[in-house]
């Protein structure tokens, strides 16, 4: 079937999911932690184009890729069949708290582009409203059922809106979840910041947060430097 994006390392479909690859699940994969994990899993990998970006980036690693949308599930499928990592990829339809109900082993590295918009409006698109906002996901489930899949050290990388990540990073620290690191997102530099991707560490105490602001566009809307570098072993 015809591809609609393309990576140096593969190329994917989008037009079935419910959410198309964009910048932050670009952002996500090219601000993935600097380990060699051996079982990663992808909440809400929609078409999988982060899952794709894990099994590129740690060669030794499986990737278990889960989404509520059966849609979305079908068309990950598919583009890891077409991989070259595809001995390595799974796609399964079924809810965080389901998975985490059921799972028998533990995970080193949790990647998710989630579903938290808690205050934006509902759109008319039953699908489209599950997979932007938290109705069937909160904050707190996602913290408590992460917390319980990964292994002891394990880490989280999540992309979430400003204005819900400092209420995410102090639920996650009730169930043993510190931030290791955040990376402030600004489309200009003259933008407030709109998200921030956050790595998490599973572990007993605090930790001290390094912090980098990324500006993706210059004044005249060209990408910066500092985000094509960035995205550079990703994007053609």
């Amino acid at each position: 079937m015809p591809m609609d994006f393309y990576c140096k390392g593969f190329a994917l479909s989008h037009s079935k999911s419910t959410m198309k690859v964009g910048t932050d699940a670009i952002l996500v994969s090219a601000l993935l932690p600097d380990i060699e994990p051996k079982n990663i899993l992808d909440v809400g990998c929609g078409c999988g184009i982060i899952a794709l970006c894990a099994a590129q980036r740690y060669s030794q690693a499986y990737v278990t890729a889960i989404d509520i949308d059966e849609d979305s599930i079908d068309e990950a499928q598919i583009n890891f069949a077409a991989s070259k990592f595809k001995e390595r990829l799974t796609a399964i339809n079924i809810s965080l708290q389901d998975y985490a109900a059921r799972a028998d082993h533990k995970y080193d590295l949790i990647v998710s582009n989630p579903p938290f918009f808690e205050n934006s409006l509902l759109s008319k698109h039953i699908k489209r409203n599950i997979s932007r906002h938290n109705i069937t996901l909160s904050l707190e489930d996602f913290a408590e059922c992460t917390s319980s899949l990964l292994s002891s050290g394990g880490r989280i990388a999540i992309i979430l809106p400003a204005q819900e990540t400092s209420k995410f990073i102090t639920i996650a620290n009730e169930f043993h979840l510190f931030c290791e690191s955040q990376k402030f997102v600004f489309d200009t530099a003259n933008k407030p910041c709109k998200r921030i991707v956050s790595l998490l560490v599973k572990g007993n105490q605090p930790l001290q947060t390094d912090i980098e602001n990324i500006i993706i566009r210059n004044q005249d809307l060209t990408k910066t430097k500092q985000y094509t570098d960035l995205v550079n072993h990703i994007l053609l």
